[in-house]
């Protein structure tokens, strides 16, 4: 009987066996493939998320109930003339900001800020130069919150009838120069060469004059802390004009003390908050008759009230400390009315701080029928 041998398994060839292996080796190499893949992938994510970013992220920050002691202190002291007790709530609004000058904000910052709606990303060239230094930023912003205070004072006191006199300050003094060390920031420049200085741009020019034309040392008389002062300073010759080194500006002097505890807090959007707490503890009653209350806006001496940065996260943060009413300049109501949490609050527009007050008055008369709206005209 002839027999036929069984076929050869080519799984035990040599030549089977090398193929099968390449097989199996193909098969367990594909998952170690792709796990090196991931993990390049994950490494180049968490790399990228730690890239710092040209970006400033705005988000909502502090909120201060200017009728209340902050950090323990009178937000508001006046000092020198009759004031009464103010109760209620009048929430200043403020913006916490992260990165710019000196202070890096990461991709992954950048990126988690545009998934929520209460916060803000900006290129920081919107805000600051590409030279500008951390400490030029603070100094500005407390620049700024000192200039928000005269002016707010000011502003209260046109609106009640009460006089005051507008003069010419001290802004800065430069380092090294003339004035260095007889002159401070904060004085007031009251007599140059026995002269009185008008508290105008005519009464600036009029000292740069005086100084410029003198051939020996100029004669001030300054207002410090209250008291005169007279000292002498030598100009300096500065790129062939004689100088004395100091910046001016318009400042006030008020009848009586108003003085702010607002330290760590700059910029100049608490403006219209601040002027109506000084109504407030200049007048009989609660302004506010108790009603939650917060606002924004700068405002001038003469009462107009300008558009502020963060309006967005100012209404987030209002919403979430209880306000019922929210005080926003005509100029930012369009970004208020989008903010998340404004569906909850009554936004009143407030285009001068006569117009403010009168707002304030009728909400806590409960007679805010006609409050001026922000709410787009419907035809």
């Amino acid at each position: 009987m002839s027999s036929t041998p069984p076929a050869a398994d080519p799984s035990q060839s040599a030549d089977g066996v090398r193929q099968g292996e390449a097989r199996r080796t193909r098969r367990l190499r594909r998952p170690g493939a792709v796990g090196v893949s991931s993990f390049l992938l994950y490494a180049l994510v968490f790399a990228a998320a730690l890239i710092p970013v040209p970006y400033l992220l705005q988000m909502p920050g502090p909120v201060v109930n200017t009728l209340e002691p902050y950090e323990g202190r009178e937000l508001i002291t006046i000092s020198g003339t009759q004031t009464y007790e103010a109760e209620g709530q009048l929430d200043m609004l403020t913006v916490a900001v992260a990165g710019g000058p000196g202070r890096s904000v990461y991709a992954s910052n950048a990126l988690g800020s545009l998934v929520k709606g209460s916060e803000t990303v900006v290129p920081s060239e919107a805000f600051y130069p590409l030279e500008t230094t951390r400490e030029q930023v603070s100094d500005q912003n407390s620049a700024d919150m000192v200039s928000s205070q005269d002016e707010a004072t000011a502003a209260a006191l046109g609106e009640l009838g009460i006089d005051f006199s507008t003069v010419v300050g001290v802004s800065s003094v430069a380092p090294d120069s003339a004035a260095a060390g007889a002159v401070e920031p904060g004085d007031l420049l009251l007599k140059v060469d026995g002269t009185p200085v008008e508290g105008s741009p005519e009464g600036m020019a009029a000292v740069k004059d005086a100084v410029a034309s003198s051939d020996g040392p100029v004669a001030l008389t300054v207002q410090r802390d209250g008291e005169e002062h007279e000292v002498e300073v030598e100009p300096h010759d500065v790129d062939g004009t004689r100088a004395i080194g100091v910046v001016m500006g318009l400042g006030y002097s008020f009848p009586f003390d108003v003085e702010f505890a607002v330290e760590g807090i700059g910029g100049p959007s608490a403006g219209t908050i601040f002027a109506l707490t000084i109504i407030d503890k200049l007048t009989e009653g609660n302004l506010t008759g108790g009603v939650p209350i917060a606002g924004t806006g700068a405002i001038d001496a003469e009462g107009v009230i300008s558009p502020i940065g963060g309006a967005r996260q100012k209404v987030v943060a209002a919403e979430a400390a209880g306000a019922e009413y929210f005080l926003s300049p005509a100029d930012n109501c369009a970004e208020v009315l989008s903010a998340p949490g404004a569906e909850d609050l009554t936004v009143v527009r407030v285009d001068d701080l006569h117009e403010a007050r009168a707002a304030v008055e009728d909400i806590a008369a409960d007679e805010d029928g006609a409050l001026p709206s922000c709410a787009p005209a419907h035809s």
